[in-house]
């Protein structure tokens, strides 16, 4: 099993009978200019759509007043960020359409978005649609790492699942792995990931939840119904 991810979110993998690779085919670029122009002030949610977003702005949420909601995008965002002493709330559906979801029937007001600069502009359209004042700050680039996307490129070959954990792991790769993923079995993370792929004729399986937990739960499951198929 081959596991696509960002360079820094690497972490002990242990599956039953499965070899697990990881190999960090992104990067991640902060963008300085940006981090230190983040204002909070007079805002009524933030909205947190990565971890990697909590350490560059964690000293700001730390100061914030009680009144502010601050949402993350799932259970490990908001995790770091209660690691910080502070509230977070989890919308049920762990990604973008989730957060729009739970926003339909919360008070309107000023939202600011902290994300990557290449994020789609799904959420900023769709708070603007429901009348909120939105501030977006891109805090981070992601770029492909070459040594990885090298590495997969080679790898692609001898695996029978693949795991994408963002649209940028996919896209870092896509070039040398499109052809070759029709015949495995892929995991996209999540829908906008799955979206991707199936633009390309790729119909990866997508789990209930949108985690690394509920990736492998759904990875066990595949496997177990495998196991057990005649033949």
């Amino acid at each position: 099993m081959l596991i696509l991810r960002a360079s820094g979110k690497i972490r002990p993998i242990h599956v039953n009978g499965v070899d697990v690779i990881q190999v960090p085919v992104i990067d991640i670029v902060p963008n300085e200019d940006v981090i230190s122009k983040v204002s909070l002030n007079g805002v009524n949610y933030v909205i947190i759509m990565s971890t990697t977003v909590v350490r560059y702005v964690s000293e700001k949420l730390r100061q914030l007043n009680n009144d502010v909601k601050i949402i993350g995008v799932g259970p490990q965002t908001c995790n770091e960020v209660e690691k910080l002493g502070v509230a977070c709330i989890v919308p049920r559906e762990f990604s973008s359409y989730g957060i729009i979801n739970m926003m339909r029937d919360l008070p309107r007001g000023k939202v600011v978005v902290l994300r990557s600069l290449r994020g789609n502009n799904y959420i900023i359209n769709e708070l603007r649609k429901l009348n909120y004042d939105v501030i977006e700050y891109g805090l981070y680039d992601v770029r492909p790492n070459p040594v990885g996307v090298e590495i997969t490129c080679k790898l692609i070959n001898y695996v029978d699942y693949v795991i994408f954990m963002s649209p940028m792991t996919y896209e870092a790769v896509r070039n040398c792995v499109r052809d070759k993923l029709r015949g495995k079995s892929v995991i996209a993370i999540g829908r906008v990931t799955e979206s991707y792929m199936r633009s390309d004729g790729i119909n990866p399986l997508t789990p209930s939840e949108y985690t690394l937990n509920g990736v492998l739960r759904l990875l066990v499951g595949h496997l177990m119904m495998s196991n057990e198929s005649p033949g």
